[in-house]
């Protein structure tokens, strides 16, 4: 028993030293990968204006956890033009591991944190402006002697899965984005999903049906959501485009009482949707939105047919004013639904 008693003592004693030491190597890394970081990151117009971080704590032999981490960073303007930013970031612990110790390379995993980008111009092709409660695991290598090889790395891949909606590597990733429509933050879950050995990053479909319903602009039907669902990167600009299109509309109604408002909204809509993603892109999503309730027969065949109208229009560069004087005066434009003719009418 009593060498049993030493052991354990011994054991423990070995435990604790490795906690303290394996905390001071930690905060060694973290300022010894600082010292080369950071004049790389500045030589590229990155500017570190703030890092700080709470306890250290060593998790293995070659992973420590670092808590509470505070970052802001400035791109600045004469390296960047146009695309300066301004970014915070907080997480309430990020997970290192480090590999590869012939050329260091640490990945990370980053548990409950806030990210809020500031553009310092207006990029209205930026979707997302703020992600909060989020929570992000999966490989991104950073090389501490090749920041700039890492940073391009962990950027393209980023990018591929934003624009492109998949990628092959497995990331896991959960949190709220905020997309920001007229000064007003419309809060929507996004997450990824595992499956057929790729990772997809998707919105959640209800929260874009919570949101068009507390949004007076907009109309989603049950199959657009779920379209829209799948394509983060694309939503906002949807719905910017369905917001134009139905102010626009109700402007030119209010000022001529005549005027076939639902003919140019729906024109107004697919003609930009498609001259924004293209022809196929933008049939799928008016295709979706027809799917409605209450809609008559005649006023949805009026505004398949608009949509494909709309469609055709944007090989050219059009105004409002020149699309207000086609839906006026052209002869293929369906105004009204009792315009609409089905082929037992036809004479």
């Amino acid at each position: 028993m009593r060498i049993l008693k030493r052991i354990s003592i011994a054991i423990l004693f070995l435990v604790i030293v490795a906690y303290f030491v394996g905390g001071y190597m930690a905060r060694y890394l973290i300022k010894y990968g600082l010292k080369y970081i950071e004049p790389e990151l500045t030589s590229y117009g990155i500017v570190l204006k703030k890092f700080n971080y709470g306890d250290v704590q060593l998790r293995s032999l070659n992973s420590f956890s670092i808590k509470s981490v505070n970052i802001e960073i400035d791109l600045e303007k004469e390296f960047y033009g146009k695309k300066s930013f301004s970014a915070e970031f907080h997480s309430e612990a990020v997970i290192v591991r480090l590999s590869k110790f012939n050329d260091p390379t640490l990945k990370f995993s980053l548990h409950d944190f806030d990210l809020h980008i500031q553009s310092n111009e207006e990029n209205p092709n930026r979707p997302f402006g703020k992600f909060e409660n989020a929570y992000w695991q999966g490989e991104a290598p950073i090389r501490i002697y090749n920041v700039k090889e890492s940073g391009e790395i962990i950027l393209t891949k980023l990018n591929t899965l934003f624009n492109e909606n998949s990628i092959p590597d497995e990331i896991e990733f959960k949190g709220d984005a905020l997309l920001n429509l007229d000064g007003q933050d419309i809060r929507i879950r996004m997450f990824t999903e595992r499956k057929n050995g790729r990772t997809f990053l998707l919105l959640d479909k209800n929260d874009i049906l919570a949101a068009a319903e507390n949004y007076e602009d907009f109309d989603v039907s049950e199959q657009e959501a779920r379209m829209l669902s799948e394509y983060p990167a694309r939503t906002l600009h949807i719905l910017k485009i369905t917001r134009d299109a139905k102010r626009i509309s109700e402007r030119e109604k209010s000022r001529q009482d005549n005027f076939p408002d639902d003919a140019f909204k729906h024109i107004y809509w697919s003609y930009h949707l498609t001259r924004t993603f293209g022809s196929e892109f933008s049939k799928e999503v008016t295709d979706a939105h027809e799917t409605l309730p209450n809609n008559t027969p005649q006023q949805r065949k009026m505004d398949f047919h608009n949509n494909e109208i709309g469609r055709q229009l944007a090989s050219g560069a059009l105004s409002v004013e020149d699309l207000k004087k086609f839906v006026l005066n052209s002869k293929d434009v369906i105004r009204f639904p009792d315009e609409v003719q089905f082929p037992d009418e036809v004479q």
